[in-house]
């Protein structure tokens, strides 16, 4: 469903509007939100109409109590996440608002609903295992060995294959780590996004993201090591078009790309796109940035999300941690000496003694 959900046939006699003004504002209005946002709205939204269809009643506009009956029949029936009926209710809010009706979602009963939900079915998020600089080092070392093909795996690739498909994912898995990207953002890197510098490193112009809705863009620093895998899978000068796609791949392709580059170098699985944001985090966390410049590097509107990725090493800084390594410091400090070192000790003082004198 397009988020304006208005007959084109009645346009012409309404307000004066030609189609193709209808066109305009439909386009308009589709491009108000990121391709992903809009793919997740439609499927919710076309989950919810089949509800009401077996219902016979109408899904637009819905009632708060249809909205909150919806909810939980997710909940409850078809054992979804907290996280993906939160998706859902935001479908219904957005849908409702796009075509010029009361926000059935924006109701007190409805978000007791929700919290009652939460708090009968809520568990916490599983977070995508973190690319950190050890686990792409891993990887660079891993990434050319050739690979099996086919479900069955009687085939290998060729070496030259093996050796393409390596660069690319260094590359890929270097940039997402850099750029702190999101799957989407990185699919949406064209060669004209890409300046590598004189120096070494290089940047990203990135034109929209999910959390820059108004398109107006951020640039990005990558290093050394994640610019020079962009150069070695870079066309020559003469045959770069500004309009090719960095990666070739569609969002998830990378998820895809991420997982079987982590698995070949030994990392194990529960690695996906988000892994190279997580890690990156992770590890400005343990360089000593700070929450606001994490926000920054994100591109983080709210805390919430920094702060979950980080939730070990906040761990590690919090109350309890600094009181240990307080009184262990302590401890260590106020300790009796060893036996070896009352024996270097005493005879420190008085060097023309045997070591057996010492011994107890």
């Amino acid at each position: 469903m397009n988020m304006l959900s208005v007959s084109p046939a009645a346009v012409p006699t309404a307000q004066g509007l030609t189609r193709e003004d209808f066109r305009r504002v439909q386009d308009f209005l589709d491009q108000s939100v990121s391709a992903n946002t809009r793919a997740m709205y439609r499927s919710a939204w076309k989950t919810f109409e089949d509800w009401t269809s077996t219902r016979a009643v109408l899904g637009l506009p819905a009632s708060p109590a249809l909205v909150a009956a919806y909810l939980s029949h997710l909940a409850e029936e078809r054992q979804l996440s907290v996280a993906t009926v939160r998706v859902h209710k935001a479908a219904l809010a957005a849908i409702h608002r796009a075509t010029g009706h009361e926000d059935p979602t924006d109701n007190e009963g409805v978000r007791r609903v929700l919290q009652g939900i939460s708090g009968a079915h809520g568990r916490a998020q599983r977070q995508a295992r973190p690319l950190t600089a050890e686990a792409l080092a891993a990887v660079r070392a891993t990434a050319s060995g050739r690979r099996s093909l086919g479900r069955e795996g009687r085939r290998q690739e060729s070496a030259e294959r093996a050796s393409w498909r390596g660069r690319v994912d260094v590359a890929l898995l270097s940039v997402l780590r850099d750029g702190l990207l999101r799957r989407s953002e990185a699919a949406a890197l064209t060669w004209g996004d890409v300046e590598l510098r004189y120096n070494g490193t290089g940047l990203l112009q990135l034109h929209r993201s999910k959390t820059d809705q108004e398109s107006e863009g951020v640039v990005l620093y990558i290093g050394r090591e994640a610019a020079a895998a962009l150069r070695a899978i870079r066309p020559a000068d003469q045959l770069v078009d500004p309009k090719t796609s960095v990666f070739g791949l569609s969002a998830r392709q990378i998820g895809r790309r991420v997982q079987s580059a982590a698995r070949a170098a030994g990392l194990g699985e529960g690695y996906t796109g988000h892994g190279g944001r997580v890690g990156m985090v992770q590890d400005l966390v343990r360089s000593g940035v700070q929450l606001p410049a994490l926000m920054t590097a994100g591109r983080w509107k709210s805390s919430r999300m920094p702060a979950r990725y980080t939730k070990r090493q906040a761990a590690d800084r919090g109350a309890g941690a600094r009181y240990y390594q307080r009184r262990g410091w302590v401890i260590s400090a106020i300790s009796l000496p060893s036996r070896q070192e009352r024996i270097i000790q005493t005879r420190g003082k008085n060097s023309s003694l045997p070591e057996s004198v010492f011994l107890e």
